[in-house]
């Protein structure tokens, strides 16, 4: 069977039967798309330290491939995650 190459490795850290996925993401044409475990557990407040550190690795990445420096990555991040939580939270759509 070949590996599907738009799919993820599975780090082998992880590949014991301690571990489980808590969320997939998929983008389609600049839309992202969203999968997260509803067996979550911990607290509202162990999800934002997911949150953080999905993008920390994510800084790391661009920082890589964009050349930038990492803490103008993560303010890049944090602008992003800020205006589209503002559409939620104010209604408003962005465009």
């Amino acid at each position: 069977m070949t590996e599907n190459p738009k799919t993820l490795p599975i780090p082998p850290e992880v590949q014991t039967g301690d571990a489980q996925e808590l969320v997939r993401v998929w983008d389609v044409q600049g839309k992202q798309h969203v999968s997260i475990s509803n067996a979550l557990g911990g607290s509202p407040r162990q999800f934002g330290q997911l949150l953080a550190q999905i993008a920390l690795y994510s800084s790391q990445i661009y920082q890589q491939t964009e050349k930038l420096e990492p803490s103008d990555c993560l303010r890049q991040i944090l602008t992003g995650f800020k205006e589209e939580v503002a559409k939620e939270v104010t209604g408003s759509s962005g465009s």
